[in-house]
């Protein structure tokens, strides 16, 4: 089994949090209701997309990786149809487009180095300035 790097939990809680908000539900709910199962399929879909296996989406939706190989087989053809889903599909993907690197969610060794690394930039700023 194949650990999960922190970068990638913190990418599974940003896809978590974009698709609740869009649909306005938890995703983490056991329901039945299509709005939940809708959720759920485009959370399994985006996770997909970006190369998680089954069986850590299924971890994070606290599902068998089985319901996620039907979420995203089945999602395809839904899509097809269904053009209120496709919008609210769409819209995840560019929430998650537009939310680049979430500096409240990086570690404290993280911080430090994108600290370390903007004072080099404004450095070089500094000097090509005064030339």
């Amino acid at each position: 089994m194949k650990y999960l790097k922190e970068s990638d939990t913190r990418k599974i809680k940003k896809v978590k949090q974009i698709v609740n908000n869009v649909f306005s539900v938890d995703v983490l709910l056991k329901s039945r209701k299509r709005k939940y199962v809708n959720a759920r399929m485009v959370y399994s879909k985006i996770l997909r997309e970006q190369n998680f296996t089954y069986y850590h989406i299924g971890l994070s939706l606290l599902k068998n990786h089985a319901s996620i190989l039907h979420y995203v087989k089945s999602i395809d053809w839904i899509l097809s149809y269904d053009k209120k889903l496709l919008k609210k599909y769409e819209q995840c993907l560019d929430l998650l487009d537009e939310q680049g690197e979430d500096y409240l969610e990086l570690t404290k060794a993280e911080l430090i180095l994108l600290v370390k690394k903007l004072k080099k930039q404004n450095n070089l700023l500094s000097l090509s300035q005064n030339v």
